[in-house]
């Protein structure tokens, strides 16, 4: 290759290489190293010659070369080439929520006497899910501690959370959040639960990690669907994706979840509609997080 030549790995697969909006927030986020590239199940290799245009695009599916089928066709390589240009952007790291009794970040605990949970009215209201430090050098993008907070048990789409005030967060989508239902009927207003406290330390790796989460690069369940700030209209940074069932037990509730029957589970440990997981973006401009869940 010249070495004025350059090339790109993107992980995962669900993009049109056409260079428009979704595209270039898909390029931002995805953005990764060669050898994690190598290390996860799917990825893009994109190739650019010397005037920073495409010349050849190809798509791995567990480290084997795709040359035909849906997969393939989806990236619309052929109209890519020569009009998608190389923006010079720093590569995402995959960082490991690592579960230690030493960590200064954590999930679960107890909403902190100083914090506000924002005003709402809707079924099961907000759960208080934990807080990660910018004092650590991999979280250092955040303009402060960041505690995390979503109403897990509603059908949600979307939560915008307005943290100008870290210590008093405003939901930005309010009306839409307290009409939004629940597939669980034990739920009510004054419904609450909190998690115990699980610390964790975080940790560079070069593969997605099977724990509590993780942050850097999503693996996204179901599609890419990467929030743009309605303030700022920039690409949203990822800030972290928390998993189902691992482990973040029920410290109190006053949910009689027996109602239910079925979903007796998912009232006993911190839990994202079952198998889901939990994506969170934050936009340290603006100072708003995106808050949704994916699952299967």
């Amino acid at each position: 290759m010249n070495h004025n030549e350059k090339k790109q790995f993107l992980a995962g697969w669900e993009v049109k290489l056409d260079g428009k909006e979704h595209c270039q927030s898909f390029i931002e986020t995805q953005l990764i190293d060669e050898e994690t590239a190598k290390r996860i199940e799917t990825y893009i290799e994109l190739n650019f010659d010397t005037h920073n245009l495409l010349s050849d695009a190809k798509l791995y599916f567990d480290n084997k070369l795709e040359t035909k089928g849906h997969l393939l066709k989806v990236l619309e390589i052929d109209q890519a080439i020569g009009q998608l240009k190389y923006r010079a952007l720093k590569n995402n790291q995959i960082i490991d929520f690592d579960v230690d009794e030493k960590g200064i970040h954590f999930l679960g605990g107890d909403i902190p006497d100083d914090f506000t949970m924002p005003e709402n009215k809707c079924p099961g209201s907000f759960q208080y899910l934990g807080k990660i430090f910018n004092s650590d050098p991999l979280m250092n993008w955040l303009p402060f501690d960041l505690q995390l907070i979503c109403p897990i048990y509603l059908d949600i789409y979307r939560v915008w959370v307005d943290y100008s005030n870290p210590n008093h967060p405003i939901v930005m989508n309010k009306e839409e959040i307290d009409s939004t239902g629940t597939a669980y009927s034990a739920l009510k207003e004054d419904s609450f639960i909190t998690f115990n406290k699980t610390n964790f330390s975080l940790n560079i790796v070069k593969e997605y990690p099977y724990n509590l989460g993780f942050s850097g690069v999503p693996n996204w369940i179901q599609y890419p669907d990467i929030p743009r700030c309605p303030k700022t209209n920039n690409t949203m940074k990822f800030l972290c994706q928390l998993s189902s069932e691992v482990g973040v037990t029920t410290k109190e509730t006053n949910i009689d979840y027996t109602i239910d029957g079925y979903s007796t589970n998912y009232f006993e440990e911190l839990n994202f509609w079952g198998d889901g997981d939990l994506f969170v973006f934050f936009e340290p401009t603006s100072k708003i997080a995106c808050y949704f869940i994916q699952n299967t």
